[in-house]
C-alpha cells in the first residue's frame, strides 16, 4: 500500500513541475542589440523592456519590431504585446486564467498560446491578432510547451510521468508519440522541414536531436548542456542555448558543439534563460532573473 501512495504522489509531483504555470519566478525581459560578423556573434546594449514586478517571460517575435510575452498582472497572467519602436504595451488578454507561451500561427493571423484554467486544464487557444474572440484548439492531452510546424500539425510536449514528445494533428486530434522525455525547447528548424528537441535520454546525458515527420526520422545534431533548457533557432539557422549567466551558439554548418556567445556578468546581469531572436537578426530578447 505505502508504494502505491508513493507512486501517486510521485505522479502528482512531476505533473505540477511540468505545467506551464508552475512555480513562476521574478524575472524580467532584457533586449540586446545583435550583430554579427565573420560568423560570429556579439551582444550589446541590453534594455529592460518589461519593468514588471513578478513574472515577464516567454518572449517570441511575431516581427522584426514587434514580440509578445507572458506577463503577470494580479496573480493572474496575461499576453501583451510589444511595439519595440514606439514602446507600447497591448495587453491582448484579460482574462480569470492564465495564458502561457505566446507564438504567432503559421498564418500569421493569430497568437495561440496555453490556457491555464482555474480548474487546472491547459488548452491551446489562438488570439486574432486584429482583436475579437478566442479560438480553442480542443485536445485530450495536457499541451505543456508547443511549436508549430505547419498550419494544421503542433508538436507538444504532452505532461505525464514521464513526459513525451508528440506530434499533433489539429484537424483530427490525433497525436503521434515520437520520444519520451523531450525538453521544453521546441523550434521548427529554419529553412528544413524538421523540428528540433532537447532529449533527455538519462539525468547526465541530453542531446539535441531534429525530427522530420516525413520520413520519421529522428536524428542527432549534437550533445547539450547539462540543464540547459532553453534553445532558440535564428533565421540564419544558428542555435542559441542559455545555461546559468551564459549563452552559447551552435551552427551545424561550422560547429562542432557550443561555442560561448556571451556571458550575462559581463553586463551586470543575472542568470539567462528563454531567448527568443528578431527575423532580421538585430535583436535578441533575453530573460533574466531578478536578483
Amino acid at each position: 500500500m505505502s508504494r502505491i501512495i508513493t507512486t501517486v504522489l510521485t505522479t502528482i509531483v512531476l505533473l505540477a513541475k511540468f505545467s506551464v504555470g508552475y512555480a513562476q519566478s521574478s524575472t524580467e525581459i532584457f533586449l540586446f542589440e545583435l550583430t554579427k560578423e565573420n560568423g560570429n556573434f556579439k551582444l550589446a546594449n541590453p534594455a529592460n523592456i518589461t519593468n514588471n514586478p513578478g513574472y515577464d517571460n516567454q518572449p517570441s517575435f511575431i516581427n522584426d519590431n514587434e514580440l509578445v510575452y507572458a506577463a503577470t498582472y494580479d496573480n493572474q497572467t496575461d499576453i501583451v504585446r510589444l511595439n519595440l519602436e514606439s514602446k507600447e504595451k497591448t495587453r491582448m488578454t484579460n482574462t480569470p486564467s492564465s495564458e502561457f507561451s505566446p507564438k504567432l500561427t503559421p498564418d500569421g493571423k493569430y497568437i495561440s498560446c496555453i490556457l491555464l484554467d482555474r480548474n487546472g486544464s491547459q488548452t491551446l487557444v489562438k488570439y486574432p491578432l486584429k482583436g475579437g474572440e478566442p479560438k480553442a484548439i480542443p485536445s485530450e492531452q495536457k499541451i505543456g510547451y508547443y511549436c508549430w510546424f505547419d498550419k494544421k500539425t503542433v508538436f507538444s510536449f504532452v505532461l505525464g510521468s514521464p513526459p513525451s514528445l508528440q506530434e499533433w494533428n489539429t484537424k483530427n486530434s490525433e497525436f503521434k508519440i515520437i520520444m519520451m522525455n523531450p525538453g521544453r525547447s521546441l523550434s521548427k528548424i529554419p529553412g528544413e522541414k524538421t523540428i528540433s528537441f532537447i532529449h533527455k535520454e538519462s539525468d547526465d546525458i541530453w542531446y539535441v536531436n531534429s525530427y522530420d515527420p516525413l520520413t520519421d526520422k529522428v536524428t542527432y545534431l549534437t550533445e547539450c548542456i547539462k540543464g540547459a533548457e532553453d534553445m532558440v533557432w535564428a533565421s540564419d539557422g544558428t542555435a542559441f542555448l542559455s545555461d546559468q549567466k551564459k549563452i552559447y551558439k551552435f551552427d551545424p554548418k561550422v560547429d562542432n558543439g557550443w561555442k560561448l556567445m556571451a556571458d550575462m556578468e559581463s553586463f551586470d546581469l543575472s542568470t539567462a534563460s528563454r531567448l527568443a531572436i528578431s527575423p532580421d537578426l538585430k535583436w535578441m530578447a533575453v530573460v533574466i532573473d531578478e536578483e
